[in-house]
């Protein structure tokens, strides 16, 4: 069953806390929780336990350094009682092996979304499709809980992980009519459930308006529809 994440990325904490309130209620209809970035994880650890009042927490912090720091990193995070943080699987193995059974769910982070293709071959030195087949290779029978990419890469996650051990869990998620922004693979909530994705990451789209309620519950009746 697929769920959705709604991102209060850019926010007050006081303001984040409001939205997570009026939405938390969506929780039975398939509202997962709330993600959070650097700033709200700075507000603190009593901040998170309140929110956490209203739906699991995902913090995206995207960590990439040496092993050591990360593991002291997701330490820190196990402390807060999110439930799921970001790194980057370009670490490699050996670190995601490292920090794998931490107490947080350890999601790796494949192309952003806002990825090109003249970036990744700069870059990674390959193509958009060889790049993320070497990153979800190295993802594979770590132990890690799931992998972050665009809807559009599931196909090739599939590849790699076909039994669907990995958690997906996708940004990129935009409506017909939702303005892609900074992103730039994307699919509509309904096509990325069709494609296996199990957590949606929703923010502007919802916490940009100001009916940011109506909006989450289109987003639920679109997942449901494909459940």
């Amino acid at each position: 069953m697929s769920e959705l994440i709604v991102a209060l990325d850019g926010m007050a904490p006081d303001k984040a806390l409001k939205v997570a309130g009026d939405l938390s209620h969506l929780q039975p209809n398939g509202l997962w929780g709330f993600k959070i970035g650097h700033s709200l994880t700075f507000a603190g650890a009593e901040w998170i336990k309140e929110l956490k009042t209203f739906g699991k927490v995902f913090v995206d912090l995207k960590l990439y350094d040496i092993p050591n720091t990360v593991e002291n990193a997701v330490a820190w995070l196990s402390s807060l009682n999110v439930d799921l943080a970001t790194v980057h699987l370009s670490m490699g193995r050996s670190t995601l092996e490292k920090i794998a059974d931490k107490g947080v769910g350890i999601l790796g982070v494949s192309l952003l979304t806002s990825a090109i293709p003249d970036e990744c071959h700069r870059i990674y030195g390959g193509s958009p499709t060889a790049t993320l087949l070497k990153l979800f290779r190295e993802a594979s029978k770590t132990g890690i809980a799931g992998v972050v990419c665009s809807p559009q890469d599931l196909y090739l996650l599939d590849q790699i992980d076909p039994n669907r051990t990995l958690l997906r869990v996708c940004p990129g998620i935009r409506g017909f009519k939702d303005n892609a922004e900074d992103q730039k693979r994307t699919m509509t909530p309904a096509e990325a459930v069709s494609e296996g994705a199990n957590l949606l990451v929703v923010g502007r789209p919802v916490v940009g308006r100001t009916d940011y309620l109506n909006a989450a519950n289109l987003i639920l009746s679109d997942i449901s529809s494909k459940n």
